[in-house]
């Protein structure tokens, strides 16, 4: 009998001995700053391309007459960049479409004093050197030769963020009682920054590759007892790692967070048999983002009522896909995966009516496609009012913009079943949905949908429309139940 309180320590030791093996195995074995060479990108698109800024230009111009002149400033924020790459905190462009298409750039002088604090500045001769600007002034030159040139236009474009050339422009004009009338050249922009150009695909190709290094890397580096904000730093360390940077504040949502579609804090602690919802996209060296989701079961295997949830997002995912090239059009995608969830859920017991626009709207929360490329919900037309999600997402009948080659969207369905949403059914659909109705709702779907409570799942790819269909940039990521419990098992070498 007193040897039984020394077995039972020895047990416990040999327990924790075991778990320790394990952990030690499923953890990467590395020294600090250690990276295997798998999870490092060879960076083959050059970070600034001449040309490429080049055509944009001449594509915009193309829409302008020669009476007319193009004055943008970096208060345009990602829209002067995209036209002249420059990335410093103050510059103009000015372009003369009818003085063979001249390009002027204004910008801020060298100054060995500021140097020192803020880093070395192109001055002009960078600004015609590296940007290639025809001719390039300092920025307090602007309003004199801007004076000589818009006497001689009839029209001048400007950008809807620029209030200092606005302003300039305004005083000139009002000053020299000049008929010239202005125009806005945002839409000229961003209806050339939805095609994008070979340079920007490789820019993006980059950015998904590096953002693919990332989720493998915490594929086979996570754990149950970890904070989200762990999970978070890995991702960043390999970003970092690269040369790159997040495209946005990265999503790491646990248990309950995979829920909340843009959880930020990620400060929660990973629990054993729970989903963790990983978005993120580093930015590539030009500037643009990749964006893609994948959702794993932290333990690396997904529970029967996962299983269930994933495989239907996943079923959505590829069947959405497929409506992703030409001859389709921007939501007929969307449409077709929100048709397959729909259909799953139904199966599930969880909408008992699909002629019923808000049972379906209770799970459908978002479109499954945006734009990516300078900014992760880049800019450009859609053929329907994006912020309008009640009028489109579960309408056929909008379908949005014709799909054109250069075009890089997301594929993106998810399911989101809160815990405790079955009680806001009032709060949410009270206005559109008789009392009874929703009571009655709750009630037949309640015992089902508590088997589900608290998961959430989204599946995000990045998409390359091309002539003859689509390319999904981030094929070579894990995505289906299989592959992802396969590759969590992997040990990293």
């Amino acid at each position: 009998m007193k040897k039984q309180p020394i077995t039972i320590i020895i047990v416990i030791i040999a327990g924790l001995l075991i778990f320790l093996i394990i952990d030690r195995f499923r953890r990467p074995c590395l020294s600090p700053g250690e990276l295997p060479e798998s999870f490092i990108h060879e960076h083959k698109s050059p970070e600034y391309d001449p040309g490429s800024y080049a055509n944009r230009r001449q594509r915009i111009i193309a829409h302008l007459l020669e009476k007319d002149l193009l004055i943008i400033s970096a208060e345009a924020g990602d829209d002067f960049y995209y036209i002249t790459g420059f990335n410093e905190p103050q510059g103009i462009a000015l372009i003369n479409p009818g003085n063979n298409k001249e390009f002027k750039m204004f910008v801020t002088p060298r100054n060995p004093a500021d140097a020192m604090w803020t880093g070395e500045r192109h001055g002009k001769a960078g600004a015609m050197e590296i940007f290639k600007a025809d001719t390039a002034y300092l920025l307090n030159d602007f309003k004199e030769i801007a004076k000589q040139l818009i006497s001689n236009q009839t029209r001048v474009y400007m950008h809807s963020r620029d209030k200092m050339i606005s302003d300039i422009v305004e005083e000139i004009i009002n000053k020299k009682e000049l008929n010239i009338e202005q125009r806005n050249i945002d839409s000229l922009i961003h209806k050339s920054r939805v095609i994008k150009d070979e340079w920007e695909i490789n820019q993006l190709k980059q950015a998904v590759k590096v953002t693919g290094k990332a989720h493998s890397w915490i594929m086979q580096t996570m754990a149950p007892g970890q904070k989200e904000y762990e999970v978070q730093a890995e991702i960043e360390y390999i970003f970092r790692k690269n040369g790159l940077s997040p495209g946005f504040p990265p999503i790491v949502g646990s248990g309950p967070n995979a829920t909340i579609l843009h959880h930020t804090r990620n400060d929660r602690i990973i629990q054993d048999n729970e989903l963790i919802l990983v978005d993120i996209g580093a930015a590539s060296l030009g500037g643009y983002t990749a964006d893609i989701t994948r959702t794993y079961p932290v333990n690396g295997s997904y529970t029967p009522e996962q299983r269930k949830i994933y495989d239907l997002v996943y079923k959505a995912n590829e069947a959405g896909k497929k409506k992703m090239k030409p001859g389709y059009k921007m939501l007929d995608c969307n449409h077709e995966a929100n048709r397959i969830l729909v259909e799953g859920l139904h199966e599930m017991g969880l909408i008992p009516d699909t002629t019923v626009w808000w049972q379906k709207r209770f799970y459908i929360q978002h479109r499954v496609n945006h734009y990516i490329g300078l900014n992760v919900h880049d800019v450009g037309e859609y053929g329907f009012d994006p912020e309008k999600r009640d009028e489109h997402i579960l309408t056929p009948e909008i379908r949005g913009r014709k799909l054109k080659p250069g075009m890089v969207l997301t594929m993106e369905p998810g399911i989101y079943l809160q815990e405790n949403r079955l009680d806001y059914l009032h709060e949410l659909f009270g206005d559109i949905a008789d009392p009874c109705e929703l009571n009655e709702f709750a009630e037949k779907v309640r015992p089902v949908y508590e088997k589900y409570a608290g998961i959430g799942v989204r599946i995000e790819d990045n998409i390359l429309i091309t002539e003859s269909g689509n390319i999904d940039l981030s094929e070579h990521i894990p995505k289906s139940a299989d592959e992802i419990e396969a590759a969590m098992k992997k040990q990293i070498p």
